[in-house]
């Protein structure tokens, strides 16, 4: 068995990863669109793993990012790895072998130590893909996965404060608009607009101020695998939210709503018409995701809308390669009163 590593440096290298990628049996949406922001990448490189059983077959891919460490370390030049956004970690069928998976976490360690890893920091997906994952496995938020059931049996389902807030939109005349059509600017437009103006209310990391370019790209990308949901007060777009859709289940991905219209509860109109969508497209399920952290007000929303259904766990992984060189950068960068629920620490003063 080996192990490959390929640079990804302009589309042709995505598209080549994404034929790979679409080989798999299933494909959670995420993999898809990770290098939605290729042409704004500066101090990234983007790579993904290739186990191959022989030359003919690829038993597991994983897309990550290669993250130059700004400090050196007696004169050294140090990475960290870091999966992308949203759900990732390996992707494989379900016939591959366990000794398998135990031989690629071994390669993928001798690859970190011979090119000057110092940690990695893995997001896994929700269908335990993290089998014999040879770092610290942390189960880290409850997210929320939905049954989509017949509207009577949904409807009573919801919490109470669920089915007073969509009244309420309804008495408002609220309206909204499904869009399903890669090439509709305007409409993506109207997306970003209200994305942006969210993520600067709630102050929200450099990091998640995505260009209309980025979501441009990962609509493309998603092969209209996407859905787009605007809620309107008369003809203002005051919500929306942006869906990826992956066999059965859609994927809540990235939304807003404009604060001076929280008075009339769009977000809660939205996401029962968005469920009614589904129930009418025959979708099973609607993942919301989880809070910012764990149990939060965030994720205590999400579960009005389906208090009666088991989340789902969300599980990181982190893992120090080269523990002196880890201690030396805490050291070296004063992280001692840094988030202790940030890994790496230093990575909240070095980029």
């Amino acid at each position: 068995m080996e192990l490959t590593v390929s640079e990804i440096k302009n589309d042709f290298d995505f598209a080549q990863y994404l034929k790979i990628v679409n080989s798999f049996d299933f494909v959670n949406p995420f993999y898809r669109i990770w290098a939605g922001n290729l042409d704004e990448v500066i101090d990234e490189r983007l790579f993904y793993f290739t186990l191959k059983g022989d030359k003919q077959k690829t038993l597991i891919v994983m897309p990550f990012l290669f993250l130059k460490i700004g400090s050196q370390v007696e004169g050294v030049t140090y990475y960290d790895v870091k999966s992308p956004y949203g759900y990732s970690g390996p992707i494989f069928n379900a016939d591959v072998a366990n000794d398998t998976f135990i031989t690629f976490w071994i390669l993928v360690d001798a690859w970190y130590k011979e090119n000057n890893v110092v940690t990695e920091f893995l997001r896994f997906s929700l269908n335990r893909n993290y089998k014999f994952y040879s770092g610290n496995l942390i189960p880290t938020l409850s997210n929320v996965k939905g049954e989509i059931v017949s509207e009577d049996l949904q409807w009573n389902n919801f919490k109470h404060k669920v089915r007073n807030n969509y009244r309420k939109g309804v008495s408002e005349n609220l309206s909204i608009h499904f869009v399903q059509d890669a090439t509709d600017q305007q409409n993506i437009e109207i997306f970003h607009n209200i994305y942006i103006r969210t993520m600067q209310r709630i102050n929200a990391s450099i990091e998640y101020h995505y260009s209309l370019n980025y979501f441009q790209n990962i609509i493309e990308l998603s092969k209209n695998d996407f859905l787009l949901a605007i809620v309107y007060k008369g003809d203002i777009p005051i919500s929306s939210e942006l869906i990826l859709i992956s066999g059965d289940t859609l994927f809540s991905y990235l939304g807003g709503t404009l604060s001076e219209y929280f008075n009339l509860r769009p977000n809660d109109f939205l996401k029962i018409g968005v469920i009614k969508w589904a129930r009418e497209c025959q979708y099973k399920y609607y993942i919301l995701g989880g809070g910012r952290k764990d149990n939060d007000d965030l994720y205590h929303y999400k579960k009005t809308f389906f208090p009666k259904d088991e989340d789902e766990i969300y599980y990181t992984g982190r893992k120090i390669i080269d523990k002196p060189v880890f201690e030396k950068l805490n050291r070296i960068l004063n992280t001692a009163d840094s988030n202790e629920n940030y890994f790496p620490s230093y990575r909240n003063y070095v980029k």
